[in-house]
């Protein structure tokens, strides 16, 4: 007898949820409950509205959400948060891959082509960011689809408590100088004036459009921020303006979590003007240490804000965090396929999440 992953695969259908369906949806929120648990992120309803719902660069009257089904069950589904990608002088869309989910029973029967098959359709780019080993493998067997690594992850210990691990004190020891200056406080320049915001102005785009350059990255715009640190329902970010000056010359984004004993700092996002990045990178780290943190994350993919955190006491930890993209496009794949362009940070996709 054939095992479900060896027999011939169903007929299945795709189709795109509509946002006036409500006996579909409320079928669907009954599949997100079997597949990732009712307490989930997952099936959080607020959260599922603000980022299907809510996402300010969607423009399709749909949510981009897409539904495998075969008959009346539905066996999977995977979604999309539309992009606008800083380019140089132009804009490129795209879109992340996310909430993607298929019944075990049928992993390996044909659907995830399918699901991402939607994605591709949609989106002349398509992205991933953060698979589990399962989905990478998946998508590492799927034509199309370019590995650019990982993204790498930095830490920064506070307290001993912190230090009482013996991998960190080993990677601390591999890091030159890190040991010596990771429990020292970061020192921001005394010219530079911090203040948190309930959200970004809009000179926080012009900042982000000055100091882009040839990076690609999602386009940090004041409405894409505020959608994604002022909006969102699950989490509690802060958002910080630095200025110097009077002028503004950088931004972060850093959030607060305790699990278990530890409590856990995240600077999910922070960039500045060239000349101010170490400075403003110290101020959120020193703002995230006032609130007494143990320790503080930041995965971030561009080699200006590593040197920056390595600067103040970062080391790099494992990260598993990938990155993946596709695209039909050979002029554009020839452009997009330099991992050494890319500007990325734990905000993109659906990363930032409760642990």
């Amino acid at each position: 007898m054939a095992l479900p992953s060896e027999a011939p695969a169903p007929s299945y259908a795709i189709r795109r949820l509509r946002a006036d369906d409500r006996a579909v949806r409320e079928e669907l929120f009954r599949f997100i409950h079997v597949a990732w648990g009712a307490d989930s992120w997952h099936a959080d309803r607020d959260r599922w509205e603000w980022q299907f719902h809510g996402v300010p660069t969607n423009g399709h009257p749909e949510p981009p959400l897409w539904i495998l089904t075969r008959g009346e069950d539905i066996l999977g589904q995977v979604g999309a948060i539309p992009v606008r990608l800083s380019m140089g002088a132009r804009e490129q869309p795209a879109a992340w891959a996310c909430d993607l989910m298929i019944l075990p029973e049928y992993w390996n029967r044909g659907g995830f082509p399918l699901l991402m098959r939607e994605i591709a359709r949609g989106y002349p780019l398509a992205l991933v960011l953060g698979m589990n080993k399962k989905a990478y493998a998946l998508f590492r067997r799927s034509p199309g689809w370019t590995d650019l690594g990982v993204i790498p992850r930095l830490q920064l210990y506070c307290s001993l408590g912190s230090l009482a691990s013996a991998r960190t004190l080993v990677a601390l020891a591999r890091q030159a100088g890190s040991a010596v200056r990771a429990l020292a406080p970061a020192r921001p320049p005394a010219g530079l004036s911090v203040r948190s915001v309930a959200r970004f102005s809009a000179g926080v785009t012009a900042l982000w459009d000055r100091i882009v350059g040839g990076r690609i990255a999602v386009r940090r715009s004041a409405p894409w921020l505020n959608w994604k640190y002022a909006a969102q329902p699950r989490l509690a970010h802060e958002r910080l303006e630095m200025e110097a000056g009077g002028a503004l010359v950088g931004c972060a984004v850093v959030r607060v979590e305790t699990v278990g004993p530890e409590r856990l700092g995240y600077l999910v996002e922070c960039f500045a003007e060239p000349a101010a990045l170490v400075g403003v990178t110290s101020a959120a780290v020193a703002h995230l240490q006032q609130l007494g943190v143990d320790r503080i994350t930041c995965d971030v993919l561009d080699p200006a804000t590593e040197e920056a955190l390595r600067r103040i006491g970062f080391v790099r930890r494992r990260s598993g965090m990938k990155f993946m993209l596709r695209t039909a496009d050979a002029a554009l794949a020839s452009m997009v396929g330099d991992r050494a362009r890319w500007y990325i940070t734990r905000g993109d996709a659906d990363q930032d999440r409760p642990r």
